[in-house]
């Protein structure tokens, strides 16, 4: 059966931390191999992602395979759901593997037993794997390798990162509070954490969000108008209430972040550059990762 990583789950505690210390361990995160020749990747992205789509790339390419894109435009998302035994089989007479990007509850609208070929998800509104593993990297870096002692604080609106980050909590003792502006369904992350038998401490402002951590999220701001987003903002007043050389990562796209003062973006503490590198690494590790039958001879 062909593996596919769709959320955290398909990985596992094992995976999840095998692929996690295997991408730190790439001593060059742009270095090129021959791993994927010979082989195509097909991305199918129902969003515009520009930087999504250039990581992905990246890795494939610089792993010596070959890429096909396709946007947004046209009707192949509706194509593939009504006649998904036939599109599917269609697909796999191409292409090695598949990348989708911006698909609702992508996990449970695939029938894996059609499926013969290994599917990444690159982001969903309600998963993005790849980039927890990542970030994850990220906090092991600056705990000296224990978890134990990294406090998460999440404030903005929902997505994929944070669904990832609630699901990573099986695998991965950091601890998380989120803080979600008024307008979001905090009822569903709630129902979720208990569904994956997480704790999560819910509060209210961004604030409470921060308060001792030492890892700060900035993550969406498509529910904000512009007064709350100034409320929302991360600056230096809002990281006086974490803890002493707290780190930020961006929970989504720059463009679509909860704001982050340009002071703090350029300084040390702003993590945006590594979450990049160490996204190019996991994205490698998650090739060698479904294509090898056995994780352990990786």
């Amino acid at each position: 059966m062909p593996r596919h990583v769709l959320t955290l789950n398909d990985l596992g505690e094992e995976g999840s931390w095998l692929l996690v210390q295997q991408a730190r361990g790439i001593p060059d995160a742009k270095g090129r191999t021959d791993f994927m020749t010979e082989r195509t990747a097909v991305l199918l992205f129902a969003q515009d992602s520009f930087a999504e789509r250039l990581c992905v790339s990246a890795a494939v390419r610089q792993m010596g395979g070959s890429i096909v894109f396709q946007g947004a435009t046209g009707g192949w998302k509706s194509e593939v759901e009504r006649y998904q035994r036939q599109m599917l089989a269609v697909i796999d007479y191409f292409v090695d593997c598949m990348y989708v990007y911006g698909i609702p509850g992508l996990a449970t609208k695939v029938d894996r037993d059609l499926v013969q070929f290994p599917i990444i998800n690159a982001g969903s509104p309600d998963a993005h794997p790849a980039h927890v593993l990542a970030d994850v990297a990220c906090m092991l870096r600056y705990t000296r390798d224990d978890l134990k002692k990294a406090r998460v604080g999440w404030l903005g609106c929902t997505n994929g990162t944070l669904f990832s980050l609630i699901e990573g909590l099986r695998y991965f003792p950091f601890s998380l509070q989120v803080a979600l502006p008024p307008l979001e369904d905090r009822p569903t992350l709630e129902t979720y954490a208990r569904h994956c038998g997480v704790k999560v401490d819910f509060v209210d402002t961004p604030q409470q969000a921060v308060e001792g951590c030492n890892f700060v999220y900035a993550g969406c701001r498509s529910g904000l108008d512009e007064e709350m987003s100034q409320q929302w903002k991360v600056d230096d007043a809002l990281l006086a209430h974490a803890a002493p050389k707290a780190r930020v990562l961006l929970g989504t796209s720059p463009m679509q972040a909860i704001e982050v003062a340009s002071d703090i973006l350029a300084s040390p503490a702003s993590l945006l550059l590594l979450q990049s590198e160490n996204r190019l690494r996991v994205h490698k590790r998650l090739l060698h990762w479904v294509f090898l039958e056995n994780e352990r001879a990786i």
